[in-house]
């Protein structure tokens, strides 16, 4: 064989095999793990299986969600830290993993600005400020004033320190100068229990929790916390834009991340097909009746986002000395 005959054997050779080589991984090409830091049966697992066989569908491959719950959602951040960056790994996160626990914990074993990249916010999601159905307060001026009386002003419960609830009161008590008593709870429905019966003064709750107590009479709530919006299912309940506590009007929210160095195409593809399955009209229906807002952001807007909050709540945690180690 002549020079000129081997390369063009070579030439064909690798313009035959070059597109062969590249469609043999296209992403993705076997299943995509979902990652979720808490533990079956939440809110947070109950969206991501609502999500995953749509977001699977977009993909066409399997979305399976792998629930690594504890240590304040650390376990499954770690996990996800751990994984190869190259998109079939995905962190679902809320303002816990993603944004308290750099201030909450001195080593998280992570760092979600360094560690991950965002693909998108998910949702924002309002809480309820309520009190016994018995309680003498009814409005927020109530609320203020109680908390301004001598002694020790009101009792709160919280999910636990360091949960939303907890680092909520910590930066309302920053703000208007109230006293108020942090008494934690091993989850929610221990302090709602405590709550109707009048063992504490009042509870930040989601609101799939309290909306149907309030409903039934055993809770009042005095304001939605982080909407703009009344709530569908509790339209006499003002919001704290409302009633002049804008600082104050802060949701709660989810999202996801993956890798730090996780291809831009395999991240872009991400984002497309999770936007896509979030602001399905009947996801977005589920959750209107709960005032949870549809909110998908860019990768880049939701990483300033999230660096915004790590600040935001980081200063609070700090200044309230709350920590978990």
């Amino acid at each position: 064989m002549n020079l000129l005959r081997r390369r063009l054997l070579g030439a064909s050779l690798i313009a035959a095999t070059g597109p062969i080589v590249a469609q043999t991984n296209p992403y993705p090409s076997r299943p995509v793990t979902w990652v979720v830091p808490y533990p079956a049966g939440g809110f947070g697992d109950a969206l991501s299986r609502l999500l995953a066989p749509r977001i699977a569908t977009g993909l066409g491959q399997p979305v399976v969600v792998d629930n690594k719950p504890g240590a304040g959602g650390q376990i499954g951040a770690v996990y996800a830290k751990q994984q190869p960056a190259d998109g079939y790994t995905v962190l679902y996160g809320d303002i816990g993993p993603l944004a308290m626990n750099a201030a909450l914990y001195q080593k998280p074993g992570y760092d979600p600005l360094k560690d991950f990249v965002p693909v998108t916010r998910l949702m924002t999601t309002p809480t309820l400020l309520v009190v016994p159905a018995s309680s003498r307060i009814a409005t927020w001026a109530d609320l203020q004033k109680a908390a301004a009386a001598t002694g020790n002003g009101l009792s709160y419960g919280s999910y636990g320190p360091g949960s939303f609830p907890h680092v909520w009161v910590e930066m309302m008590k920053r703000q208007t100068g109230g006293k108020f008593t942090h008494i934690p709870y091993k989850g929610a429905a221990p302090a709602v229990q405590d709550l109707i019966g009048g063992q504490i003064d009042m509870l930040v709750d989601v609101v799939a929790n309290s909306m149907p107590l309030v409903k039934d009479g055993k809770l009042r709530a005095i304001a939605v916390i982080g909407s703009d919006k009344r709530l569908v299912g509790l339209p006499q309940v003002p919001t704290l834009a409302e009633l002049g506590a804008p600082g104050l009007n802060t949701p709660g929210w989810t999202g996801v991340m993956v890798r730090q160095g996780t291809p831009r195409a395999v991240i872009e593809r991400l984002h497309q097909e999770i936007v896509k399955a979030v602001k399905a009209p009947e996801v977005e229906r589920q959750y209107a009746e709960l005032g949870i807002a549809i909110a998908p952001m860019a990768p880049e807007e939701f990483g300033a986002f999230v660096q915004a909050e790590t600040v935001r709540w980081g200063t609070v945690i700090k200044a309230a000395a709350i920590t978990l180690d």
